[in-house]
């Protein structure tokens, strides 16, 4: 008797183990799986970055942007994760070479107003600005001749175009858009979990 019961317990012990690891590996790999903090700790604002989210909340502000800030952090994220002296990898956008910019603060002030002419030229088109930071505003008037709204295929249809016509092996970054929306909402629901942890 003793024996069946231990057998019991073991078996209910083997299901229940079985069950949480395949529930945590669905959950890494599904679709939403960059929307869920607790699995995607490092795809946060990084505290190299969060660092520079005064200088960045004041210069957003003054570009009339300030409701942007977390957007700007979450580009600042994507572009260097705060390591690099150009943090916003800013100096191409003054037409200088990569990493010309010598001072944090000259690379966000010059990547914020970059920012602020991509969302001026995409209409408010919040994933186009961002797409053309990474790009460059030529890929607003792509965007116009080809339908008039980004979609991430347009994106990919781009950057197959410029890499070909600059004899390239390939042409910034595609994904961008999802790639800064990734840390943007991670940030924010780590935030909100961690706000509803302390209540």
């Amino acid at each position: 008797m003793t024996k069946i019961i231990k057998l019991i317990i073991s078996s209910s012990l083997l299901i229940g183990v079985s069950f949480v690891i395949l529930y945590i590996l669905s959950t890494m790999y599904s679709p939403q799986a960059d929307h869920v903090p607790l699995l995607n700790d490092q795809r946060v604002i990084s505290p190299e970055v969060e660092n520079y989210r005064p200088i960045i909340a004041e210069t957003a502000k003054v570009n009339g942007i300030g409701q942007y800030t977390d957007l700007i952090m979450a580009i600042t994220m994507q572009e260097s994760k705060g390591k690099a002296i150009d943090v916003m990898q800013a100096s191409e956008s003054l037409g200088l070479s990569r990493n010309t910019i010598q001072s944090p603060k000259k690379s966000i002030q010059a990547g914020t107003r970059y920012f602020k002419k991509a969302l001026v030229r995409a209409n408010g088109d919040v994933p186009l600005a961002l797409q053309s930071y990474n790009f460059g505003l030529g890929f607003v008037d792509y965007v116009k001749s080809h339908g008039g709204k980004y979609t991430p295929e347009l994106a990919r249809q781009f950057s197959k175009e410029k890499a070909k016509e600059l004899h390239w092996s390939s042409y910034g970054d595609p994904k961008y858009v999802e790639h800064v929306m990734r840390y943007y909402t991670n940030e924010k629901q780590k935030r909100e979990l961690a706000k509803r942890n302390s209540e």
